[in-house]
């Protein structure tokens, strides 16, 4: 029988020149980064004919006590005693994924994707081995083969409830969402787990549901996973969901009991950083990113900091972050991650490479059909200036009734532009209704807006 593993649901709200953030984590990402990074070459990448012992001596050390070092070390040890141990290879596979979701570096990736290669070369028929390949290709955003892998995986076993889990990652993703509630009841019906429970929160949350979502979330939290970053990261989304609602207090109050006890958790720090910024208290909220980033430099924490500097006046630094979400971004290409649509959103956010940014979400969003990919594409059409197109997709990023004050944001940003001041006014009302602190930058423009568009007389509307 295959054993569960718990990873991350995608929670998308919810991937740049070394900086003062100055921490191992940040060197250790960018170590042998150049200016550009070269297109992964994956030829020679998880051949199962090669050594066992080159793909151990490749393996990042593993010297940390955290519960996912001991699992890479425990495996490493039953493989070095037995090569043809195909569990041992599985276990190995999975703990590497592990460390690839709490380190965010994607190079654990390829080195699980080796360890996973090798447990098929014993056994072709490795459930564990199999499922664990279509979560390496989902991480990747490889979602086309992440759903081969899965349904090879179903094949093997009808009752692999990670597999079905997997499939309805990948349904998210391109924007399917009715495959994505088959695939995540029928993972529920299998094994109602906290990875289960919060893939179903995720989904709820994304389609308008945001009290069923709170009440899957308050499930998997209760029964925990076997990894405690895990359950923290279901406790953050859970603090997030709050936020996103615009419930400042309670989100606050959720983040500072889970700090206690887990001080240097990267999702509790950047949520945290939300919440400070939204009291404005920047130099806390900036101490939070910095601490959540020198864990894990991830893509949305990076952002944040830059805009808090740019709020307080820091230009300089705002800059440095700005330019290390950039090439953050550019390493993690260059170790096989897919996808632009988090660098095409954070370019249109501020106003940078604004035909590329076009260029990169009209592409994503050419597969990836999901409210957010749409969302971004609205947002790019409008700062081309292209804003008949962009009311046509932000509809579509709407459809969902998805509780993202930033999509209410843009879509009353690019009805004002096409003088349609009573949908303008609706959409921003909505979004500050929804959560008046969504973004330190957009929320006092959305405002703005609003003022600006009671007060002007209807003569003066924009005509199309």
């Amino acid at each position: 029988m295959s054993k569960a593993r718990v990873h991350p649901a995608v929670w998308v709200s919810c991937l740049m020149l070394l900086t003062a953030v100055g921490t191992w984590g940040l060197q250790r990402h960018l170590a042998g980064a150049g200016a550009e990074a070269a297109a992964p070459d994956r030829s020679t990448e998880g051949n199962s004919d090669e050594p066992a012992a080159a793909v151990l001596a490749d393996l990042p050390p593993a010297g940390g006590r955290s519960a996912s070092d001991r699992a890479v070390t425990g495996a490493t040890g039953r493989v070095q005693r037995n090569e043809a141990d195909e569990a041992a290879w599985a276990d190995l596979g999975d703990a590497l994924m592990q460390k690839a979701r709490e380190t965010a570096d994607a190079d654990y990736y390829r080195h699980a994707e080796r360890a996973y290669r090798k447990a098929l070369a014993l056994n072709p028929k490795n459930l564990d081995a199999t499922t664990g390949l279509a979560w390496v290709y989902g991480g990747r955003h490889e979602f086309e083969l992440s759903i081969q892998s899965a349904e090879k995986a179903v094949a093997l076993d009808p009752n692999s409830s990670l597999a079905y889990g997997l499939l309805g990652d990948a349904a998210v993703e391109l924007g399917d969402y009715d495959a994505a509630f088959e695939h995540y009841q029928k993972m529920l019906d299998l094994r109602p787990d906290l990875s289960s429970y919060s893939r179903g929160a995720v989904l709820l949350a994304q389609t308008g549901n945001v009290r069923k979502a709170g009440w899957l979330l308050d499930k998997a939290l209760k029964v925990g996973g076997p990894y405690a970053e895990n359950t923290i990261w279901c406790r953050a989304q859970r603090a997030l969901l709050y936020f996103n609602q615009g419930g400042l207090v309670p989100a606050d109050q959720l983040l500072q009991d889970a700090l206690q006890t887990a001080p240097s958790n990267y999702h509790l720090l950047a949520a945290m950083g939300k919440v400070k910024t939204a009291r404005k208290d920047y130099p806390a909220a900036i101490e939070c990113y910095k601490k959540a980033l020198a864990v894990a430099p991830r893509h949305e924490a990076l952002a944040e900091l830059g805009d808090v500097y740019h709020l307080t006046g820091a230009k300089a630094e705002a800059e440095k972050q700005y330019q290390l979400v950039e090439t953050i971004h550019a390493l993690n290409k260059s170790k096989g991650v897919r996808g632009d649509i988090q660098l095409a959103q954070f370019y249109a956010d501020h106003d940078r490479h604004l035909p590329e940014a076009l260029r990169m979400a009209e592409e994503e969003f050419k597969t990836r059909k999901n409210v957010y990919a749409a969302d971004t594409l609205a947002w790019c059409l409008y700062k081309n200036h292209r804003f008949k197109e962009a009311q046509r997709v932000v509809l579509k990023a709407l459809r969902r009734h998805t509780p993202e004050a930033r999509f209410l944001f843009h879509a009353g940003m690019i009805n004002a532009k096409l003088g349609d001041r009573p949908s303008a006014q609706k959409y921003l009302y909505q979004a500050l209704s929804l959560n008046p602190n969504f973004s330190p930058i957009f929320a006092p423009q959305a405002a703005a807006t609003l003022q600006e568009l009671g007060s002007r007389p209807p003569e003066s509307e924009p005509r199309n």
